[in-house]
């Protein structure tokens, strides 16, 4: 039992038995303050740039590329530039699964187990737009947060799926250079950040969890491509969830072997533990290979600054094969130049029957055309007029009124629960097309025709961002080259020269099209 909290018995026993000498030390911690951090999002803000905006940046987070400590009093939460998306607020161990799986652009990406979506976020930043991001979730209410957050990070070429694992096996196969597994699991590091993890423990023992993750780790193995990586990371100390849960993945996957993480000295993670496992874990397993667990890593909290957090690296054996040619589905198409006269859009896998745009009555003796042709035609006209330097790439599909862009080179999705089929772009109505918040937050400032800019201190940033009609004189309304546009139309509101969402131009008052869910509390 610790001076702070009062931890189970059963758990201080064990940890006691595991660590010896090191026990009081770690047990100390608990006396302590968590720890916390925000992660800034590469698709938008360099670490200079951030700190020319906040007078200054925090202490870097050592195994995080733009990951910075947080104390109490910051309150990033509470800034407009986390609603701007600008950064994410992630405990600092949370952020080291997915530096560790080496992301760069062009990869295909598979986030497991993602919601809320944090390290969904941070793989779409390595990916910089280039290439392909599948993030799952098989909890359909934690689905929501995790698109929003994906959303709000203006990461464009994402899928959100609701599926089990077994069923992105059975659609994609051995599609992905990477797969994160982000394990459900017992979560005794969590304990310090969020005592009712103490009593989540005390209902979910450490065995259940393993079968869980055995069962995950299984299909997650058909989803690596030869010379593919997979990383398997949980928010436990206990051996059993952790060390025990990869060696029986090792003995079932000979195609597998671990990848040693090499991590800095400065950094103080702890090493893998094979001599904490039972001899039923180690069954089935070489010297050699039981040896290589020992290349996985621990973050205790009383040798670094984060909770508690295990990862191991696996690399699939295998010639790496040449990148597959792009998407070519039947009706499959690229988005083309924003000019290009009108083609068919093919419906998204699960769109609803029969809820397409309503067609305007063609004239005597001429066909009708398609509704979802009508709704990409008048996504071209809104893009003419509003979104004259966008040029966008993908395979644009229709679900319902909604249109999305979707990735290159994916293949079909027909029997998977999407949440985001792609990026969402936008609302074709009856009369025009409404483009979507997340359409905004994916955009730069000078994509727009109009755009208003404010100042995170302005008054009028905090009255857009709690959904106020704003009043700007005409001339503040401008081009790409910040000169006064004339005209009216949709308006991209900027803070700090990031896009917020939009407003409706009528030469007078710009009407606030901010949805509630994303407005300023």
């Amino acid at each position: 039992m610790t001076d702070s909290m009062r931890l189970p018995d059963k758990f201080e026993s064990s940890m006691r038995e595991l660590l010896g000498e090191e026990a009081e030390a770690f047990f100390a911690t608990y006396a302590l303050p968590r720890t916390s951090g925000l992660r800034l999002n590469g698709l938008k803000v360099t670490p200079d740039q951030y700190a020319r905006l906040h007078g200054g940046g925090g202490q870097p987070i050592p195994w995080a590329a733009g990951g910075l400590y947080t104390e109490e009093e910051d309150r990033p939460g509470k800034h407009l530039h986390y609603y701007l998306g600008l950064y994410y607020i992630q405990e600092p161990s949370a952020m080291l699964p997915a530096e560790l799986l080496d992301v760069r652009p062009g990869h295909r990406v598979l986030d497991l187990c993602a919601a809320p979506g944090g390290k969904s976020t941070q793989l779409a930043a390595k990916l910089q737009g280039r290439g392909v991001l599948v993030t799952n979730d098989n909890a359909a209410e934690r689905t929501k947060a995790l698109a929003k957050n994906v959303e709000r990070a203006g990461a464009a070429g994402v899928v959100v799926t609701n599926e089990e694992p077994g069923k992105l096996a059975e659609a994609f196969g051995a599609f992905f250079d990477r797969v994160l597994v982000d394990a459900p699991c017992s979560g005794e590091g969590m304990f310090r950040k969020d005592e009712s993890m103490i009593r989540e423990w005390e209902r979910h023992s450490a065995e259940r969890c393993s079968a869980m993750q055995r069962d995950i780790l299984r299909e997650a193995a058909r989803l690596v491509a030869p010379g593919g990586k997979l990383l398997y990371s949980t928010c436990t100390f206990s051996p059993r969830e952790n060390e025990g849960s990869v060696a029986r993945f090792l003995a079932e996957h000979p195609e597998f072997e671990v990848e040693r993480i090499e991590a800095p000295a400065e950094w103080g993670l702890g090493p893998g533990r094979p001599d904490w496992l039972t001899e039923e874990e180690k069954a089935g397993l070489s010297e050699e290979r039981l040896a290589s667990l020992a290349g996985t890593v621990r973050v205790w909290p009383h040798r670094s600054r984060g909770e508690g957090h295990f990862a191991a690296l696996l690399v699939r054996v295998g010639e790496v094969p040449s990148p597959p040619a792009e998407n070519a589905e039947d009706g499959g198409w690229r988005f083309p130049p924003l000019a290009a006269p009108g083609v068919d859009v093919p419906p998204a896998a699960g769109a609803p029957k029969g809820k397409g745009v309503a067609c305007a009555k063609p004239a005597k003796g001429r066909t009708a055309p398609s509704p979802e042709r009508e709704m990409r035609d008048k996504l071209i006209a809104f893009a003419q007029e509003a979104l004259p330097a966008w040029r966008p790439k993908g395979r644009l599909v229709a679900r319902g009124e909604q249109l999305y862009l979707q990735p290159d080179g994916l293949p079909s999705l027909e029997r998977l629960q999407l949440v985001r089929p792609g990026w969402l772009l936008g609302k074709a109505m009856k009369h025009r097309f409404e483009p979507s918040q997340a359409l905004a937050m994916g955009l730069a400032m000078g994509d727009a025709a109009r755009s208003l800019r404010l100042r995170s201190e302005d008054d009028e940033a905090i009255k857009y961002m709690k959904g106020e009609t704003l009043h700007p004189a005409p001339e503040r309304i401008v081009g790409a080259d910040g000169s006064p546009m004339p005209g009216k139309g949709w308006v991209l509101v900027c803070i700090d020269g990031y896009p917020a969402g939009w407003g409706r131009w009528d030469g007078t008052l710009l009407k606030n099209e901010l949805l509630p869910g994303w407005r300023w509390i």
